[in-house]
């Protein structure tokens, strides 16, 4: 018997009273395919991609299409910065923000840090500012930025309030999406589907990483991990094609490294998930 990544799980097939998997309604199958399929994950058409940042949280994946000259907005900034070091030390000017630290994990000269956050609206007393208000403090250097995101659930109202034009002036967006066995709730569903609509409008995913300090688990019907990694790039920069990519790959790490990386091997991540598509 194996659990959802694949591992044998302990027990045996018939030991023991077996709990019932709770209803899935048709409907609610339908909205979470709805935002499943959103985030269908695309190769690109002769372009690479790198790691950049530590081994284990903290790294993410980009497409190799980065030029010295792009700043970087970096939303969320934790513990480990060595994502937005490892570029600062490229030559990217790199433009932190979050409200809840009190100083940087580590310096740089390239580094700039805002005590602010972001959310749909801002916020009166401007701790809290729309993406595009949090744009305006970018340096004007004439390059696309890239953003980096990663704030614990503040994502979906955040992005999906976001006008098109300002999410348009990234050129890859790096984003964590957390909660996601929770799309089956009518209320967070719709939100996160308003949210991935919004992104999708100018931008496709091209990798995609499950973070195993979360579960694996189901969410009507459909086996996804809690939190997810995802890249997305601007649609009018690459060429893309149907995935044959099976993820994790080998520019990804576990997050936590004591468990074993989620296993993708399912729709909408696993190469053929394209033809699963429905009208």
């Amino acid at each position: 018997m194996r659990d959802l990544n694949g591992n044998h799980a302990p027990g045996k097939p018939n030991s023991g009273p077996k709990a019932a998997l709770p209803a899935v309604t048709a409907d609610a199958q339908r909205r979470v395919y709805d935002i499943l399929r959103l985030l269908m994950p695309y190769d690109m058409q002769g372009v690479g991609k790198r790691r950049i940042g530590g081994d284990g949280d903290g790294g993410y994946v980009l497409a190799d299409l980065l030029t010295p000259d792009q700043p970087i907005l970096s939303l969320g900034v934790g513990p480990d910065v060595s994502f937005d070091l490892e570029l600062a030390q490229q030559g990217h000017m790199i433009v932190m923000f979050d409200h809840t630290v009190d100083e940087l994990p580590a310096t740089h000269a390239h580094f700039v840090w805002h005590k602010l956050g972001i959310a749909a609206q801002t916020a009166e007393d401007g701790v809290l500012r729309s993406l595009d208000d949090l744009i305006a403090l970018l340096p004007q250097t004439g390059a696309d930025p890239v953003l980096k995101i990663d704030v614990e659930g503040a994502e979906w109202e955040s992005l999906a309030a976001a006008s098109p034009r300002s999410l348009r002036r990234f050129a890859q967006i790096a984003i964590e999406l957390h909660t996601l066995l929770d799309l089956s709730e009518p209320g967070f569903g719709a939100r996160a589907h308003r949210m991935l609509s919004n992104l999708a409008t100018d931008f496709v995913p091209v990798h995609v990483h499950g973070n195993n300090f979360g579960i694996a688990g189901l969410v009507g019907g459909f086996a996804c991990p809690e939190t997810l990694e995802l890249t997305y790039v601007r649609r009018d920069l690459i060429t893309t094609l149907p995935s044959a990519t099976w993820y994790p790959t080998g520019f990804d790490r576990p997050n936590f490294d004591e468990r074993p990386d989620h296993l993708l091997w399912h729709f909408p991540f696993a190469p053929g998930s394209a033809a699963a598509l429905l009208a």
